[in-house]
């Protein structure tokens, strides 16, 4: 059986859609130049240029090159105050807001209906590590004229300082949940503007943790690649079998997310519409799916169930793929368990082989990814698909774009401590068409 019993939703519910996209990654800044780097299969991952890792295993990552925060809108007190994982949130919340066209003068009363979420998962290992170098060597009076350290400490500075930069004065929170921070933060965001809580949502994610310390955690683990020293760009391979780990990176991602006739009446610009959000938990292992994947196979069907989709309408999963290879199995074997034999019809890619792990932004950087393909119509590929895992035989679009017709997406994740999300981004008119078909199901 290769479809599911369709049944009603909620009607009261109000829409969702995307009109604003904005991206910091290690393959390109700003929506324009990060998507055709993915569809051009242009890597981001290089030797480490940011400290001397010469003495560790890894000497290699995805760090952002040429982030120059004054010419993406932040201010000098900005740059001065705020540590870079901060300014990375900031900058893609710019570039977001720019490219859905908002104007800058909002009314009182629409700002106080404007929020901003923002997931993350290893925002201040850098920023701590700096102060308790400079700690050790200068002691407390190192320290007292820092002006960089109260604000770069606090859990909540990505999501404050986005909402102040804005001068927003709706929900701000940030959601630490691993690597699948920013898809949280996005599908919160999304439930609040669906319950009317709110009218618009900057979401997203952002994380900046390429230091000693940020890489020796996952050294330690055995979680890094660290056989693709001299060939970086080789380095992320999800589903090859020559596969040995994942990439550390650093970027954010972040989204505009409007109530859908908000939107209209602007004349915005939508990319997708957000049709689904749901989020479970391993309760595993910190950092493995259980082989078969179960718990992933149920979460992607409940956001099938819920969305009331059939199998044939899903026509890209844009996947976790971190380039580990149990982990990708197991995604394998729930895609199987899911599916049957249609798993081989869906195309999937991995954005992860492009610009390694971005912890807490790769979700929503992969938010970014998924709500391009339906605005493209066109699949990034999933890079260095040289020699397949036997185990993941399934369509992962390998190292070459293809244009495709897609109408239904899915983009999901699993976060360290075994927490999973899915987001189902669907094109602007198609629930509305379709649910006015009466052949559909």
């Amino acid at each position: 059986m290769d479809d599911l019993q369709l049944h009603s939703s909620a009607p009261s519910r109000r829409r969702v859609v995307i009109t604003g996209l904005g991206v910091v990654a290690p393959n390109g800044i700003g929506k324009d130049d990060f998507w055709q780097a993915c569809v051009t299969g242009q890597s981001g991952i290089r030797h480490i240029t940011r400290f001397d890792a010469s003495t560790l295993p890894v000497r290699i990552a995805g760090e952002v090159a040429h982030f120059e925060p004054q010419r993406l809108g932040l201010t000098p007190m900005e740059m001065t105050h705020l540590d870079r994982c901060t300014q990375f949130a900031v900058a893609a919340a710019n570039l977001a807001w720019q490219d859905a066209g908002l104007p800058s003068s909002l009314t009182q009363e629409e700002r106080e209906h404007f929020g901003v979420y923002v997931g993350s998962a290893m925002s201040y290992v850098e920023e701590g590590e700096r102060l308790w170098l400079q700690l050790t060597k200068d002691g407390l009076q190192g320290l007292a004229d820092d002006s960089i350290s109260a604000t770069s400490l606090m859990t909540h500075a990505s999501a404050m300082s986005v909402a102040a930069h804005h001068q927003l004065h709706g929900p701000s929170t940030v959601i630490a949940t691993g690597c699948s921070a920013g898809a949280d933060a996005i599908g919160e965001a999304y439930w609040l503007i669906q319950e009317g809580q709110v009218e618009r949502m900057l979401a997203g994610g952002t994380d900046s943790a390429i230091s000693p310390i940020g890489l020796d955690v996952f050294c330690v683990m055995g979680a890094l690649s660290t056989i693709y020293n001299d060939t970086p760009e080789q380095a992320s391979r999800p589903y090859d079998h020559k596969r040995d780990g994942f990439v550390m990176a650093e970027g954010a991602g972040m989204l505009l997310l409007e109530e859908r006739e908000a939107a209209l009446a602007r004349g915005a610009h939508i990319y997708a519409e957000i049709i689904g959000f749901n989020t479970n938990s391993n309760a595993y292992h910190m950092t493995a799916l259980p082989s078969d994947g179960a718990p992933l196979h149920h979460l992607l069907e409940q956001a099938i169930e819920d969305c009331q989709l059939r199998f044939s309408d899903l026509g890209y999963i844009n996947s976790h793929g971190s380039s580990t290879p149990p982990n990708e199995i197991a995604e394998t074997a729930a895609y199987k368990a899911l599916f049957g034999e249609y798993a081989y019809k869906i195309p999937i890619s991995a954005t992860k082989s492009m610009i390694g792990h971005t912890q807490g932004a790769a979700s929503a950087i992969e938010a970014v990814v998924t709500a391009m393909v339906i605005d493209q119509q066109l699949l990034p590929p999933t890079l260095n698909q040289e020699h397949p895992d036997p185990f993941c035989d399934l369509d992962y679009v390998p190292n070459v774009a293809r244009a495709s017709a897609v109408n239904v997406a899915l983009s999901h994740s699993s976060g360290f401590g075994g927490v999973n999300s899915v987001l189902v981004f669907a094109q602007p008119d198609w629930l509305k068409e379709t649910m006015g078909n009466e052949n559909y199901g």
